[in-house]
């Protein structure tokens, strides 16, 4: 307000310039884009309650157009997981934040599917070879992922051997918050510069597979996405490590 040179105004005189005086004002200020689209929401919510109170007919800035934020989801590179694979961990809780975020990079699966995957979820088809097919938590469209040998080899810690019933492969030992913790821990020792958490994991899985080559349509199944419009965005990462890749080789 004072940058306006106004000390107050009344809200029946609001009008959509004063929307994009505050927005220059905080771009004029430093805030990130998200931080700016936060408050540009709360003044528009500002709105519409005086509109439920009646102090005005109308919220004026019901038609504007927020700050375009560009999500790029953080992955890491076989260097680094090369780095989480060989680091030695003498603590057990530690031990299992990272085996769940290795077992998410070499199968793709979110920390809701990590925490409620089965036994039963674990099938093996003609050719002997096992797959893990489970519905995703968040879309309940399936995934279909055949086991890595690494991932199989952390399932074969966690398998009971001989049992018929079902029960849940990881233990639920530790809340979410708990084992992020230690995970991001894990990964300041080991040097690996991305922050670490279960999505990174995910991310990771969807980049590095698709830099092997697998078609994007295969991993869109295997990643349990609705449509491949939700696995392009790995297509567009891939571009872009490829161009910094020629930069390299040209430097």
């Amino acid at each position: 307000m004072r940058s306006r040179g106004e000390e107050d105004i009344s809200l029946t005189a609001l009008a959509i310039d004063f929307f994009d005086d505050y927005r220059f004002y905080l771009k004029k200020e430093g805030y990130a884009l998200a931080t700016i689209n936060r408050h540009l929401c709360w003044l528009s919510r500002l709105m519409y309650r005086a509109v439920s109170q009646g102090t005005i007919r109308f919220n004026p800035f019901e038609e504007v157009k927020y700050e375009t934020v560009e999500r790029k989801p953080r992955f890491l590179s076989k260097g680094d997981v090369a780095k989480l694979l060989a680091f030695p961990l003498q603590d057990e809780r530690a031990e299992l934040s990272r085996r769940m975020f290795l077992f998410s990079v070499f199968t793709g699966l979110a920390f809701a599917d990590l925490q409620s995957l089965r036994a039963s979820q674990i099938e093996t088809n003609s050719e002997g070879k096992r797959y893990i097919r489970k519905a995703r938590q968040k879309t309940e469209v399936e995934s279909l992922v055949p086991l890595h040998p690494i991932a199989e080899q952390i399932l074969s810690l966690y398998t009971k051997k001989n049992s018929k019933e079902d029960y849940k492969i990881f233990p639920d030992t530790m809340s979410k918050g708990k084992l992020l913790t230690h995970l991001k821990a894990v990964g300041l020792a080991c040097g690996v510069r991305t922050p670490l958490s279960y999505h990174v994991g995910r991310h990771s899985f969807g980049t590095l597979t698709l830099e092997a080559g697998i078609p994007i349509e295969s991993i869109a199944k295997m990643m349990g996405h609705s449509s491949i419009a939700s696995t392009q965005i790995y297509a567009q990462i891939t571009d872009q490590k490829i161009a910094r890749d020629m930069d390299m080789l040209i430097r």
